[in-house]
């Protein structure tokens, strides 16, 4: 299996959207249909100021978890800071909810002192959803924090 480019994963995300017309896309983004053709064949690189918005466009960020990949980070949604109590109290549950899963996940994996391609196919997903959660968790105490700054200051 040949590794993963930016502009393969590009061409997949946009082969998966097949009701995304490219010439709306390309004028979506500022560009001409020839250039946005360029970039998913790889023949030119992508602008980077370009990428967040064709993902967004296109509701795939996979394009840009490949170049958090390769730079050793993993990238996440930033939560919504408006949120209700029961918001924050189910925020919470899952983090504790995904952080069970994931143990018992590692557990399983780590049990025979190998790791199987299909055990990463397991565990990897419930590690993400953990540290998706702990942002989640990390933007809420600094929102929670903020907005009681805020009223103290009144």
């Amino acid at each position: 299996m040949s590794p993963k480019t930016l502009p393969s994963v590009l061409s997949q995300v946009v082969e998966t959207k097949a009701e995304y017309d490219l010439r709306l896309l390309a004028q979506q983004l500022g560009t001409n249909y020839r250039s946005l053709m360029y970039w998913l064949r790889g023949d030119r690189h992508v602008p980077a100021y370009l990428l967040p918005r064709i993902c967004t466009l296109l509701k795939n960020y996979e394009a840009l978890d490949l170049l958090e990949s390769q730079a050793g980070r993993v990238a996440f949604k930033i939560p919504d800071p408006q949120r209700t109590k029961e918001q924050e109290f189910r925020v919470i549950s899952n983090l504790i909810r995904d952080v069970g899963q994931a143990l018992e996940s590692i557990a399983d994996t780590l049990a025979d002192g190998e790791v199987e391609e299909h055990e990463l196919a397991t565990t990897i997903p419930k590690l993400e959803a953990v540290i998706q959660e702990c942002a989640s968790v990390k933007y809420l105490l600094e929102t929670l924090y903020k907005n009681r700054k805020k009223k103290t200051k009144k």
